[in-house]
């Protein structure tokens, strides 16, 4: 019993952690801290329980809905701060929409394992661009427009699909469109905030009382999520007043070193 309660309280640990990381992450670069909790919360249910199948699921879920909570915290800091750009959220807001609803019933129906695969996948290509800058930059227009609704369809869709395409491919995206950084940071967090509540959203009606766990409502497992939250909850104001003060390249290197062990980690671990 005792051994127990301390792997418990060591886990619960980790959790909170995980969340400090991820706020600070989320508010430094507008992407939610997903790249963070996904893998970890996957690797943590893999070993220690206390779930045997759709392991990646409820990984994606939960990191999900915490990064609600880190999003909503940075998207307010910035909207202070006057650096999001409305108009780009407005264009994408309906392919977010459609997109997050529809990547939530893939990852339903797609196995765990093959979720990792790519998961692991997107994480080392996204962090190889950001982290060596002599690869070619994103030019797809002068200026935001739009096309940028094409964009989000598919972000919206590996949003719920792995937890990885809301602010990891928002950031990019916008700078592709020469929004400069930190008002692309910005933009993302608030884009971020919209993709993970509808992905939440989804992903509960279609897990609803599947996974059979007291501790579990859906995909979400509820004490992971409330520490994380805690968390990021923390340290995302640090990470919002970093992005406004740090220099554009550190943040690259910051970002895409991140995805790239992530990335491996989910490959090769």
């Amino acid at each position: 019993m005792t051994k127990l309660k301390t792997m418990n309280e060591i886990v619960y640990s980790l959790f909170f952690i995980a969340g400090l990381i991820s706020g600070l992450l989320g508010g430094m670069l507008g992407i939610g801290g997903c790249v963070i909790t996904v893998p970890f919360l996957y690797y943590l249910f893999h070993y220690y329980g206390p779930y045997q199948n759709k392991i990646m699921q409820i990984a994606v879920c939960t990191s999900l809905a915490a990064a609600i909570i880190t999003s909503a915290v940075s998207t307010y800091i910035q909207i202070r701060r006057k650096a999001i750009q409305g108009m780009i959220i407005k264009w994408m807001m309906p392919a977010l929409l459609i997109g997050c609803v529809g990547g939530a019933i893939l990852a339903h129906h797609t196995a765990s394992s093959v979720l990792r695969t790519i998961f692991g996948f997107m994480a080392v290509l996204m962090g190889s661009y950001f982290f060596f800058p002599r690869l070619p930059q994103l030019h797809i227009a002068s200026s935001p427009n739009p096309t940028i609704s094409i964009f989000a369809l598919g972000i919206g869709v590996l949003s719920s699909l792995l937890g990885l395409g809301g602010g990891s491919i928002i950031f990019p995206i916008l700078l592709g469109y020469h929004v400069p950084i930190k008002n692309a940071s910005a933009t993302s967090s608030a884009a971020t905030f919209i993709s993970t509540v509808i992905g939440t959203i989804s992903f509960l009606f279609i897990s609803w009382g599947i996974v059979a766990n007291p501790r579990a409502v859906g995909y979400i497992d509820i004490p992971s999520w409330i520490l994380i939250s805690i968390g990021s909850i923390l340290t995302a104001p640090l990470g919002v007043k970093w992005s406004h003060t740090l220099d554009v390249h550190l943040i690259k290197r910051i970002f895409g070193a991140c995805l790239f062990l992530i990335g491996a980690a989910m490959l090769f671990l």
